[in-house]
């Protein structure tokens, strides 16, 4: 991928690889490559623009909640039985 209109079909898996790049969820090797990517392909890189910004305001506004006790676990019981239903 290193144009832009090779990522309109590829857009879903494009957008998730730049949520988890931003998340820091991708391995060394995964951040060389997207990070070249996103130097090449300028659709790509004003989504990432567009969702570093929009992270960046959620985290502002957000910063200073406390999640309510308990909420963690909740969400964890909930993935669990979610990725068994896609096991099926």
């Amino acid at each position: 991928m290193t144009d832009g209109d090779c990522c309109e079909s590829m857009r879903a898996e494009s957008l998730m690889r730049i949520y988890h790049y931003l998340d820091g969820e991708l391995t060394t090797t995964e951040i060389r490559e997207i990070s070249i990517h996103l130097e090449h392909c300028p659709a790509c890189h004003d989504e990432y623009e567009i969702e570093a910004m929009l992270k960046e305001v959620v985290r502002r506004s957000c910063g200073r909640e406390e999640a309510p006790l308990g909420l963690k676990e909740k969400i964890r019981r909930r993935i669990a039985v979610e990725q068994v239903r896609w096991q099926r």
